[in-house]
């Protein structure tokens, strides 16, 4: 780094409203190291049969491990022992604390991962240092863009106001939309694109087509011909955990109404590759709608 230049690397965790830096020089504590580690091969290999070597069907990511190392120095101002519990809250097993992290590459993008707590140490050994070994299991290895992506297919019917339902909460449904029109999923990630979508009524038998401009085959998630969802109303699929739910995760599961045969779940190419998305159905109307949103996923 050159004189007189400023770094831009920093990391912060989060849990609800709590934030804590893993380094705060006027605080008096210093993170020494932070590693992101590797996600685990989830191996699907065997022996070849009859020669050497063997078929490596492996294509998945298990969890990773994450590991910091503070130290909290008296002589820089910082009250060490209590800098080393302010970490706590974010130790607890049953707590999922979210890394941020901004490292020094061009456009110093942040970045986040999930976390659980895995190991956390600090031994009181000094009265000027205390050294502060924190250590997370990531079960979901993927490093995410914390901006949510969105791209938004309309099944082309007469345009009209966008409306606000109110049910046990206020929810506000997007705009609408006049002839039909096809979004585009583009992702400069470096992992695959599993989106969720949101599927807005009025609709029967609706169907969402994803069409990549590369070799990646074409997928859909369909409905079957008699299901409909009805104005005011949306079905929430998640094409990771194989979910269909009304009115958002909590909502009657619409699995059963899924047209499987036809059904192809979407794992999209990234750039240079695009995807196009569009959205078919009957008895429609200018709200009918389908929006893919999505996180680019690294792995640092």
């Amino acid at each position: 780094m050159q004189p007189g230049t400023t770094c831009v690397r920093q990391a912060w965790l989060t849990l609800g409203s709590l934030t804590i830096q893993l380094e705060n020089v006027a605080g008096g504590w210093f993170c020494s190291s932070l590693d992101l580690g590797y996600p685990e091969p989830r191996e699907v290999i065997q022996n070849r049969p009859d020669t050497d070597g063997a078929i490596d069907r492996t294509r998945y990511m298990g969890a990773r491990i994450v590991s910091a190392e503070i130290h909290a120095l008296a002589g820089a101002g910082a009250r060490i022992d209590d800098i080393a519990d302010n970490f706590a809250p974010f130790m607890v097993p049953n707590a999922r604390p979210v890394l941020h992290y901004i490292l020094d590459r061009p456009g110093a993008a942040e970045r986040t991962i999930n976390l659980r707590a895995m190991g956390y140490s600090w031994a009181v050994n000094s009265p000027v240092e205390r050294q502060i070994q924190l250590q997370w299991k990531a079960a979901d290895p993927t490093v995410r863009d914390p901006t949510v992506q969105t791209a938004t297919s309309y099944t082309g019917t007469p345009t009209g106001n966008g409306r606000t339902y109110p049910l046990s909460f206020s929810r506000q449904y997007p705009a609408t939309g006049g002839a039909p029109s096809t979004g585009t999923i583009s992702s400069p990630g470096n992992l695959l694109v599993r989106p969720l979508l949101y599927i807005y009524g009025p609709v029967t038998a609706p169907a969402v087509t994803f069409t990549p401009t590369g070799s990646t085959p074409v997928s859909k998630v369909a409905f079957v011909p008699s299901f409909r969802i009805d104005a005011g109303h949306f079905v929430l699929v998640d094409t990771v955990n194989k979910t269909a739910n009304l009115d958002g995760p909590n909502g009657a599961s619409e699995l059963a109404w899924l047209d499987w045969y036809n059904t192809t779940w979407p794992i999209l190419p990234i750039q240079p590759d695009t995807t196009s998305m569009a959205m078919t159905g009957s008895s429609t109307s200018g709200s009918t709608q389908a929006q893919a949103t999505w996180q680019d996923g690294y792995l640092t």
